[in-house]
């Protein structure tokens, strides 16, 4: 359980170092925001309807979620006129009056997020990639930001807001490369003794050379190197009809399922 804590606290870091490095120029366009109500931390963004950039995180914790929070949280999206959100919790450890709650507010259960776990004692097994895997720099974070943006449908206005992430020393970031095409993206952010894997994106023309393989390999002995102990990373839960790319890809590399995070979002209207 405190581990689970512990990978809770260090998702809070990596969406607030989002907007915290963010330009002001960026959020403006985006109408990019944070909202803190009670426990829980709202991404807000009116330009843009990526789930990535509208959700709630902070309701995961081991206790009992105020039925006020979730009537709250879903007035500010309504008031801000966002339409499309994700909150995030573990259902099955609310009690009824929350359920219900989650009902009067609208909102249905959706497709949810399953987290992933390894420590660093096992090696991951070794690319078999002819792409180059290189740690970047502010050099190369637009042309990474603009492969991250593409694969998850997030708008090119958000750009710069990916590639501010090369201003924190917790991010690490790192492409794969064909000559000198960059073919393929990766992050990983470090707090204390754990590193989170974030963004992992592949241009089409490359998918299926092993660009991902690579970089999840690469992230992996570069957390161990900074000693770290535990190496977390999510994807959507397996579901019938979907190929699971990017959740077979992790448990290729070694890591175990944790626990599966429901996520709620608003009914279509």
């Amino acid at each position: 359980m405190e581990l689970e804590q512990r990978t809770e606290a260090i998702e809070h870091e990596v969406l607030t170092s989002l907007y915290t490095n963010c330009p002001a120029a960026t959020k403006k366009v985006l109408g990019f925001h944070l909202v803190n109500i009670d426990d829980a931390l709202l991404l807000t963004a009116r330009a843009d309807p990526n789930i990535m950039l509208n959700r709630v995180h902070g309701l995961c914790g081991n206790k009992e979620i105020k039925p006020s929070t979730i009537q709250k949280i879903a007035a500010t999206y309504t008031a801000l006129g966002i339409k499309n959100y994700f909150l995030h919790l573990y259902i099955e450890d609310q009690p009824q009056a929350s359920k219900q709650q989650l009902i009067n507010a609208g909102l249905i259960e959706t497709r949810g997020w399953m987290r992933f776990i390894r420590d660093v004692s096992v090696p991951p097994p070794a690319p078999s990639s002819e792409l180059r895997i290189e740690k970047i720099g502010h050099d190369h974070a637009n042309e990474f930001a603009r492969i991250v943006c593409r694969a998850f449908d997030i708008s090119e206005a958000a750009i710069p807001m990916i590639a501010a992430l090369a201003n924190d020393p917790r991010w690490h970031l790192f492409a794969s490369f064909d000559g000198d095409t960059m073919a393929g993206a990766g992050a990983m952010f470090v707090q204390d003794d754990i590193a989170w894997l974030d963004w992992g994106a592949t241009t089409p023309k490359y998918r299926c050379k092993g660009s991902q393989a690579a970089i999840m390999a690469t992230r992996i002995e570069h957390a161990k190197s900074l000693g770290c102990k535990h190496i977390v990373t999510e994807t959507g839960e397996a579901v019938e009809g979907d190929p699971q790319h990017a959740y077979k890809n992790i448990i290729k590399h070694g890591f175990a399922e944790m626990r599966m995070r429901q996520n709620y979002k608003p009914q279509p209207q």
